[in-house]
């Protein structure tokens, strides 16, 4: 990974196995993936599988109703969820040491852009 938490074109990975094993290098070829924005995202699994729901976003459906349409969804291994959720963090992290703490919660998030502009 880069500093600024992009894969870089060529990572050294350790394999897993025996201890003494040597890195190896791993090129990466992203040239034909299909690239997805999303703003909404729902986890959820069961205990052989963990579930990624990727969706742009929230549509009215009606009287107190909503639509959420998958655009995308991701299975993996609990344990290649639990390496996805490190690296998550990792990468989460680096960026609030770069840029400030990320505020999830959006009222939080207007209250301070109101507060700060009428300063």
């Amino acid at each position: 990974m880069t500093d600024s938490g992009q894969a870089a074109p060529n990572d050294v990975i350790q394999p897993e196995g025996a201890p003494g094993d040597r890195p190896i290098e791993l090129q990466l070829d992203d040239s034909a993936t299909a690239k997805l924005y999303s703003s909404t995202s729902r986890v959820w699994g069961s205990a052989e599988e963990i579930y990624l729901d990727f969706a742009s976003g929230i549509q009215a459906a009606g009287e107190n109703k909503a639509l959420l349409k998958i655009d995308q969804r991701v299975v993996l291994s609990p344990w290649g969820a639990k390496r996805l959720a490190l690296a998550l963090n990792q990468v989460v992290a680096n960026y609030e040491k770069m840029y400030g703490p990320l505020e999830i919660d959006q009222r939080k998030r207007l209250l301070s852009g109101a507060a700060s502009s009428a300063e």
